[in-house]
């Protein structure tokens, strides 16, 4: 709660700290400070890839992971080299047992972005699962 408490200033919109913000209020299950953010990002940054996660971010808390898919997916084209999108879109297909397209995703993330453990932590874990 203090990471989002702190981020919550003028600067949360700052690209470099959102990601950790937006993580948080989906940990916390923040859907109003999400939809707020999301909407704010959409409306300033249309073509930004931290837009569209935010909207992913609130679908995901929302439990509507095939729009949070959309989203995540817009917001991967939107830039290839966003983790945390590619990170979520992996979270977004384990929330609906579908285990071989979170992994197909977190295999991606751990492609583009190698020496982070997060994308092979989440592999490893859907792995478990099957």
């Amino acid at each position: 709660q203090r990471i989002a408490a702190k981020s919550s200033s003028p600067s949360r919109y700052d690209v470099e700290s959102l990601p950790a913000y937006l993580a948080s209020a989906v940990d916390l299950k923040k859907s109003n400070d999400l939809y707020k953010i999301a909407h704010d990002l959409t409306a300033l940054y249309p073509q930004h890839a931290i837009s569209w996660y935010a909207v992913g971010c609130y679908y995901l808390v929302a439990k509507r992971f095939d729009d949070a898919r959309r989203y995540f997916g817009k917001s991967t084209i939107a830039d290839q080299a966003f983790a945390p999108a590619w990170i979520a879109f992996g979270h977004a297909f384990a929330m609906q047992d579908e285990s071989d397209q979170a992994v197909a995703a977190y295999r991606t993330a751990s492609r583009l972005f190698p020496g982070m453990h997060v994308p092979v932590l989440c592999a490893g874990m859907e792995y478990s699962r099957g």
